[in-house]
């Protein structure tokens, strides 16, 4: 049997929505959107398609955003989406806490009034892979961040060692933390109404990947939780410095590794894999330390010298992620070592990797009870001062409560101008996202 061939016929129509006004060709009340771009949107009309062919293009300038910049949680993710998906147990036996559709309607609208933007990272990337759930964690994610993401967090650890690298020789006097340095996408764009979007097929050997590093960090933390039950005679600076410590020796060791990889399978001694053969973080890192100290005219044979010269340095302490994840270590050890008998989570050491990295970066987090309750002891809350709002479960009403105030500060002229790009109804919460 002859199978029937399908076409789909797309035509500029198709492009062009609402809101519309009246054409200034045609009279037509038909002058719609053809497309938002990051600081204009330009418009067509769906009768007669003006602009057309040598006529100028209906361009209208749009003024400049400055978005809040908010990280989501995994977990607060995962609520948010059994909240709304018909096809999690959660949603049918009505198990979720109604705060959760409160937050999406919150989040969702305040994207969709171009005033927050909440970029993803690989550890949503990573986390969901994890999950039964992961095309609908996926489309969450992408939902409020709408093509903004963060670098790879090892990307941006290697950007701020390098960024006190210039303090070390003196380029600099303090680390730039621009957040537009380490994300992709335009974060003070006007976005599309639409999200593109790719799902591809993921090797199981990488979500097995992802899950055996997570255990094994999980079993070693483990490990050292026990070694810190007994260190009662320790304080909190002991741990924080010992942690600040094993960054750079962990790095050292981590370049070593690699080294070691690429020279067995270089020689054949074992078969080529990929993972084993690419240029890891530590190799990358020093390997741009290196270049340049070699345009500070450093010579070839001092080289390792000054490198670990700057590895021993305050100056590398002081980097954010190795700062802020110390002091985080820091202060489970200072439990473990009080009489605190619960293990901590197997999710700890990820969650202290995604606040060490992004929280300088960010006006608001939403985190973990955990995390939080640690960044607001002492000295975390006066050693950690980069801005940043922390919120939880423990404060989820003043959370809420920030994002109402983002909302009430925004001018008349801008909601008239969203309204006038997207139309009134455009701010309606997306309560669907998850219904075929």
């Amino acid at each position: 049997m002859k199978r029937k061939r399908r076409y789909t016929t797309i035509s500029a129509k198709d492009f062009i929505r609402g809101p519309y006004i009246k054409c200034p060709k045609c009279n037509k009340n038909s002058f719609g959107i053809l497309m938002i771009c990051d600081h204009h949107y330009c418009r067509r009309c769906a009768e007669c398609y003006y602009p057309s062919g040598h006529e100028p293009p209906a361009k209208y300038p749009l003024p400049e955003l400055n978005k809040k910049i908010i990280y989501i949680d995994q977990f607060a993710l995962s609520n948010m989406m059994m909240f709304l998906n018909p096809s999690t147990k959660a949603y049918q036996k009505r198990r979720v806490d109604p705060f959760w559709g409160k937050l999406f309607e919150k989040l969702d609208t305040l994207c969709k009034l171009q005033l927050v933007i909440c970029p993803d990272s690989d550890f949503h990337t990573d986390e969901s892979l994890l999950s039964p759930f992961y095309e609908p964690l996926k489309r969450m994610y992408e939902l409020f961040s709408h093509g903004v993401s963060f670098y790879d967090h090892e990307t941006i650890q290697r950007f701020q060692i390098l960024g006190q690298l210039k303090i070390w020789l003196g380029e600099i006097k303090k680390l730039d933390l621009n957040v537009h340095r380490v994300t992709y996408g335009n974060i003070n764009a006007w976005q599309e109404k639409f999200i593109i979007s790719l799902n591809l097929q993921n090797p199981q050997e990488l979500i097995d990947g992802i899950r055996s590093n997570r255990e094994k960090v999980a079993t070693g933390l483990e490990y050292v939780f026990k070694r810190w039950q007994s260190e009662k005679d320790k304080d909190f600076y002991y741990w924080y410095n010992e942690e600040k410590k094993a960054a750079a020796r962990a790095l050292v060791g981590s370049y070593q590794q690699y080294l070691q990889n690429f020279a067995v399978v270089s020689l054949g001694l074992v078969p080529f894999q990929v993972g084993d053969s690419l240029p890891n973080m530590a190799f990358l890192t020093f390997n741009d330390i290196k270049e340049r100290l070699r345009e500070k005219r450093i010579k070839k044979e001092e080289l390792n010298s000054k490198l670990g010269e700057f590895l021993r340095s305050q100056i590398f302490e002081d980097t954010p992620y190795i700062k802020i994840s110390s002091m985080l270590y820091a202060a489970m050890a200072r439990q473990a070592a009080s009489g605190r008998k619960e293990l901590p989570t197997s999710g700890f050491a990820t969650d202290v990797r995604i606040i060490s990295t992004v929280l300088p970066y960010c006006d608001a987090m939403f985190i973990d009870n955990e995390c939080r309750n640690f960044l607001t002891e002492r000295p975390l809350c006066n050693e950690i001062s980069y801005g940043t709002k922390v919120f939880s479960l423990a404060n989820k009403n003043e959370f809420i409560s920030y994002l109402e105030n983002i909302r009430s500060k925004a001018s008349k002229g801008h909601l008239k101008k969203v309204e006038e790009v997207y139309g009134p109804d455009w701010v309606k919460p997306f309560w669907e996202v998850h219904k075929e």
